[in-house]
């Protein structure tokens, strides 16, 4: 962890510092998120497939997919598109990102997994059949695409930014 003072100039040539802002490893930032979505993202995909094989979607296996793949692919290709692209960059790790930002993103992440497991796990509890399962599913769209979009949002800037700690304190 790093902290950098935004220092602010006056027109006479003084210098004075403004704020302190904590301030953390973009590369550590993007693996940590990776982490984060590759291991939830995993175990609802394991979670939905065991469901599949064990025949509770019915004849709607396909719709259950078709609802998982979109909720969570998206945001799954962005991470490892990004990761791959910039595996071979070194000037990206002198990359640097504010702390309070990560925790944003870290804990939009997190809940946002956390609904989509939920959705996935409600379904033995509400004593629903397949179709049911299905529209539990759809009907959790209500609240899980705008949420989807914050997400999206927070991990864009985090994953397409190319903004490096020199340039940051004015150098």
């Amino acid at each position: 962890m790093a902290t950098e003072s935004n220092v602010k100039v006056s027109p006479g040539g003084a210098t004075a510092t403004v704020a302190t802002v904590e301030v953390i490893s973009l590369d550590f930032v993007r693996t940590r998120l990776a982490t984060v979505w590759l291991a939830g993202a995993g175990m609802v995909v394991l979670i939905v497939v065991l469901q599949s094989l064990l025949g509770r979607f019915g004849a709607r296996t396909q719709d259950a997919w078709g609802w998982l793949l979109p909720t969570i692919m998206p945001t799954l290709g962005m991470i490892v598109t990004v990761l791959g692209y910039t595996a071979l960059d070194p000037t990206l790790s002198t990359s640097v990102v504010r702390k309070a930002f990560f925790r944003v993103a870290f804990n939009l992440s997190i809940s946002y997994l956390a609904l989509v497991a939920l959705t996935v796990l409600i379904g033995p509890f509400a004593k629903t059949d397949g179709a049911g399962m299905i529209d539990l599913m759809q009907t959790s769209n209500l609240w899980l695409g705008p949420f989807q979009g914050l997400v999206a949002s927070a991990l864009g800037v985090l994953f397409v930014t190319k903004q490096k700690k020199d340039t940051e304190q004015g150098g």
